[in-house]
C-alpha cells in the first residue's frame, strides 16, 4: 500500500507529497489510461489541506483535491486510500469536462459518484475488505439510510 504523510500543516501540496507511492498503484494506472495523462495529473493537480471539518472533494473549477486536516490525520489508512482513489476518478471526470456536482441528480444517483464509488469499491474488495467494512465506507453523513442502501446496490455491495 501507499505511505500517507499525515504530518502536514494546512497548505497546498503535490499529490505525491501526501500520498507517496500512489502513482505506482495498479488502480491509478487503470484510472488514467495513458502515461501522458498520469504524468500530467501528478504534475499539475494539487492537494489542498484545510483545517475545515470535511473529508475529501475535488474542486470542479481546477481539479484540485481538498482534504480536511483532521480526516488526513485521524482516519484509517485504508479509508484515506479509498478516498484518494475515489477523488482521482473525479479528477479524470473533471478533466473530461463533466460536472462533478450536477444538481439534477441526488448525490447517490449522480453518474460521476456512482463511477467513482464503483472503482473505490472494486479496490476495497481487492484489498480484502468485507461487505460490512465497505458498507461502512459508503456511509457518509449527508445521505439517508435509504440512499445508503441504493448506493450500495448500485456499486455492487450486498447490504
Amino acid at each position: 500500500m501507499i505511505k500517507i504523510n499525515r504530518d502536514v500543516k494546512p497548505g497546498t501540496y503535490a499529490i505525491s507529497e501526501i500520498f507517496d507511492g500512489l502513482r505506482q498503484t495498479e488502480i491509478i494506472k487503470k484510472i488514467f489510461k495513458t502515461r501522458k495523462e498520469l504524468d500530467l495529473v501528478f504534475s499539475k493537480i494539487n492537494v489542498i489541506v484545510e483545517e475545515k471539518d470535511h473529508y475529501m472533494y475535488v474542486k470542479n473549477e481546477d481539479g484540485s483535491i481538498v482534504v480536511g486536516l483532521e480526516h488526513l490525520q485521524k482516519s484509517n489508512s485504508r479509508i484515506l486510500y479509498l478516498d484518494i482513489v475515489h477523488e482521482l476518478v473525479h479528477v479524470r471526470q473533471q478533466r473530461a469536462g463533466l460536472d462533478l456536482y450536477d444538481k439534477s441528480y441526488s448525490y447517490v444517483d449522480r453518474p460521476t459518484e456512482i463511477e467513482a464509488y464503483k472503482i473505490a469499491v472494486s479496490e476495497a474488495k481487492h484489498l480484502g475488505m468485507s461487505d460490512k467494512e465497505i458498507l461502512d465506507y459508503l456511509q457518509v453523513g449527508w445521505i439517508t439510510p435509504e440512499e445508503h442502501k441504493r448506493l450500495a446496490t448500485r456499486v455492487g455491495v450486498n447490504s
